[in-house]
């Protein structure tokens, strides 16, 4: 389509909002922050607010030419960039944040809203939201959430994933749809879509608005610089940082390449250059992290410092991280080009993996520096060459391919934070093959199926067959071409037969990235006989007998979810039977990934319709020597007080369980807090809830060495709003004559119906007459419910339309 013609068409949807055709105008879109390939799109256009995007995307078909989203423009894998040609749409005028909610703990926002914006507006209410990608001054929460983004900090509070309650988007023939909402479930859809949605880069839909889980913000940080002599003794800090009782949010490395780099600038702060450096960083309530700050001083210098300095003074702490935050900066200075990689290993094969970075780069004559997330195994090797000087460009991709084939060799992924963008569509096939390919092509297929939403992105084979051949001045990517062979890798070796089935996973314990396969049969004692002598354990467990499938068909949620999440955050791979009896592999067995669309959270509450579990990649966490479980009872009026005080601090950071007990036929309650921590700081928890309790005039009863019983299956889990679970629990609890279980922190409630005596069991009844007086509201807060004895209902509409399409692709496979 010529390009004045476009620009007709557009200004027929877009008449508020702004065109740009200029060559100098588009200019400024054709590249992200992989400034070496550029693709110059046709027009730009920037709707001025939903209505018009979606007007835009409801006349796209017509248009005939590929329709890719971009926010800031940020990313490092070639993600918003007219990989094809045609239109981008620039979000940037949905940039309002609309809501904070203070007692609940979360937001509504914008997708344009910059993330630093974010923080600046919720530091009044207390509040954080927790993943800060470096790019966190300028870019926006759109393409964080298109592609999972992590950040320096997520070592310990978790990517984008983590936070995301909720998603607005616009599918390509102009719907608008909400997938869940502040409180973080389903709503009235039967699957959770939004899964799909977040790290889908783009290619399912435009993202037009957020619901977000927040955090209190912590007390006290203090921030730690470490230099080491060589990688052996760096690793050995590494790990003890890891498996420490203070759980570091950040464990920074980079190698002498990157140090010397800085040291040779004029942003030096006086490092050895031949020195490893990690910077990592501790908070919490005061009390806690300063008992604790001379203790991680002391790790890691016996891991082997040469030196290290600590400081709890702001301005120290952002000397402290100085290093650290210039490096990427320097290298666009130093560099005409540069092109950093974003795999993610298990850390046992750190040492291997840097060494064959090095070899291969020194080979090659090109430079490259490492500074990445230690804490997780996920690496930035960052290669500087010049795209401009023959051969320079083909000698990174092969390296790339070289590097990218191993990793996956040694259990590892493509991608923790940055997304496959058109940068690493050629690796894919290492990844996805035989069935797992094409369960992962189903997903575009229902919401995008001619791929005119960012087109070659994420897989090569997604192209947008347009109504004539792109302008010469549109390149296609190598990528593109061959799908199956590595773009630049010198033999043109296929990486794999597309028709191979991808390994599936076997049962294994990693002590030091604390992972484990188990079946899904395994029951809390078999897990904990594997961990304990490791000193790690797995604190999600709702009954002591159940398996672990069967506990995560109950509920999304277990009472440790308060401190460590839901289920769905603490699986990171599965083997998965089909409904025709296939066994594959989803997700991995790092503790971080954006590889591909998410069909692993998706599938977790699918209730049978597109197979079951077989095996479970769980993430273990450390023992720190003690635990016990406090007991506050009183009054529902004085609980609630003290409940909303003590969530409303950092405390809640540091609790592996948070939950209001209620019965039907008692008029008080009890909040139940159970802790896992060194036995030094025991009476540090102790003394703050007996103040809690003597403050809200709660009785106070705590017993050390206690593990929390487990409650047992619930027979209805309901996902709410955190500020509605006392007075709904106690509701549920009267209407149901049982008794409840309110997980505060996580907006949950476990409903355990009575035993009627000598009645037949009604319970699939029961829990249909409960959810009539209840779903409404619950499904206009995004919230959900799902129960052992009953299904939920139908999908109906358009939704009805998108499973019946994945579950044919399910059942033919």
């Amino acid at each position: 389509m010529a390009t004045s013609h476009l620009v007709r068409r557009l200004e027929q949807a877009v008449r508020r909002g702004r065109i740009l055709s200029a060559p100098a105008q588009l200019a400024g879109y054709d590249a992200d922050g992989l400034g070496y390939k550029t693709f110059r799109p046709e027009a730009v256009v920037i709707p001025a607010d939903l209505e018009e995007l979606a007007e835009l995307l409801k006349q796209a078909r017509g248009l005939g030419v590929p329709v890719t989203l971009r926010g800031a423009g940020t990313s490092l894998s070639g993600g918003p960039v007219a990989a094809q040609g045609g239109v981008v749409v620039h979000t940037s005028s949905l940039r309002r944040v609309r809501e904070v909610s203070k007692a609940g703990q979360w937001c509504e926002v914008e997708c344009g809203v910059v993330l630093n914006q974010l923080d600046a507006a919720l530091a009044p209410y207390g509040l954080f939201y927790p993943p800060d990608p470096s790019s966190g001054p300028v870019c926006t929460l759109g393409g964080n959430i298109a592609m999972n983004a992590g950040g320096a900090h997520c070592f310990r509070y978790g990517v984008t994933s983590n936070y995301v309650l909720g998603v607005e988007a616009v599918t390509l023939d102009g719907q608008v749809h909400r997938f869940g909402g502040p409180a973080g479930g389903r709503g009235a859809w039967r699957d959770d879509w939004k899964r799909l949605m977040v790290g889908s880069e783009g290619t399912l839909a435009a993202f037009t608005r957020f619901w977000l889980r927040l955090l209190p913000r912590p007390d006290k940080c203090w921030t730690y610089r470490a230099t080491y002599p060589d990688l052996a003794s760096a690793e050995q800090a590494i790990h003890a940082l890891a498996r420490h009782a203070s759980f570091p949010v950040a464990i920074e490395l980079m190698d002498p390449r990157c140090v010397a780099m800085v040291e040779n600038s004029p942003m030096a702060v006086g490092l050895p250059k031949n020195a490893f450096l990690i910077v990592t960083e501790i908070d919490g309530p005061a009390v806690l992290v300063d008992a604790r700050a001379g203790d991680v001083a002391e790790l890691l210098r016996r891991a082997g410092a040469t030196s290290v300095e600590f400081s709890d003074d702001d301005a120290t702490r952002k000397g402290l991280w100085k290093a650290r935050k210039v490096a990427g900066g320097l290298m666009g200075q130093i560099s005409p080009d540069f092109l950093v990689q974003d795999a993610v290993i298990p850390k046992r094969a750190l040492a291997e993996i840097l060494q064959l970075v090095y070899s291969e780069a020194d080979a090659a004559g090109l430079p490259v520096v490492n500074v990445f997330h230690a804490g997780d195994g996920n690496l930035h090797p960052n290669f500087l060459f010049d795209s401009r000087k023959p051969g320079d460009l083909e000698k990174v991709e092969a390296i790339s391919g070289r590097l990218m084939r191993r990793v996956i060799e040694v259990g590892g992924t493509l991608s923790g934070e940055h997304g496959i963008g058109n940068d690493k569509t050629a690796y894919m096939p290492l990844v996805f093959s035989g069935t797992t390919l094409r369960l992962q092509l189903a997903v575009p297929r229902v919401f995008n199926p001619a791929h005119q939403l960012n087109p070659l992105k994420v897989f090569a084979t997604r192209r947008f067959q347009r109504e004539s051949p792109p302008a010469l001045h549109q390149p296609l990517p190598a990528q593109a071409e061959a799908a199956h062979h590595v773009a630049g890798d010198l033999n043109h070796e296929p990486l794999c037969d597309p028709a191979r089935e991808s390994p599936l996973f076997t049962h294994f314990l990693d002590e030091i990235d604390g992972t484990l396969c188990i079946p899904a049969t395994a029951t809390r004692s078999e897990v904990e006989s594997l961990a304990r002598e490791h000193r790690l354990r797995f604190p999600l467990w709702l009954d002591p007998q159940a398996s672990l499938a069967l506990q995560v068909a109950a509920s999304g949620f277990a009472p440790g979810s308060s401190r460590f999440g839901p289920y769905c955050d603490n699986i990171l791979g599965m083997n998965w039977r089909l409904p025709g009896g296939r066994v594959i592999r989803l997700g991995e067995r790092v503790v971080k990934s954006t590889t591909g669309y998410d069909l692993l959270r998706f599938l977790f509450q699918s209730q049978g319709r597109f197979g079951s579990p077989v095996d479970f990649v769980i993430r273990l966490r450390p023992d720190c020597g003690t635990s016990g479980r406090f007991r506050l009872s009183g009054a529902d009026q004085a609980l609630c007080r003290a409940a909303d005080e003590l969530r409303s601090t950092c405390w809640l950071h540091w609790v592996d369980t948070f939950d209001l007990l209620v019965e039907q036929d008692d008029a008080q309650g009890t909040l139940r807090i159970s802790v896992n921590c060194p036995e030094a700081e025991w009476p540090v928890y102790q003394t703050r809830l007996a103040a809690l309790a003597a403050v809200h005039g709660l009785t106070f009863d705590a017993e050390v060495g206690e593990t929390l019983r487990p409650d047992g299956l619930p027979d209805l889990a309901l996902k709410t709003v955190p500020e509605r679970v006392p007075a709904l629990a106690r509701q549920l609890a009267t209407e149901s004559g049982g008794r409840c279980v309110g997980l505060l922190s996580c907006g949950v409630i476990h409903v355990y119906l009575n035993e009627q005596s000598g009645a037949t069991d009604n319970s699939g009844a029961r829990v249909v007459a409960l959810m009539a007086r209840h779903e409404a509201d619950l499904f206009e807060l995004g919230g959900d419910w799902q129960s052992r004895h009953v299904a939920r209902p139908f999908a109906t509409g358009i939704e009805a339309e998108w499973l019946t399409q994945l579950e044919r692709e399910f059942a033919e496979v």
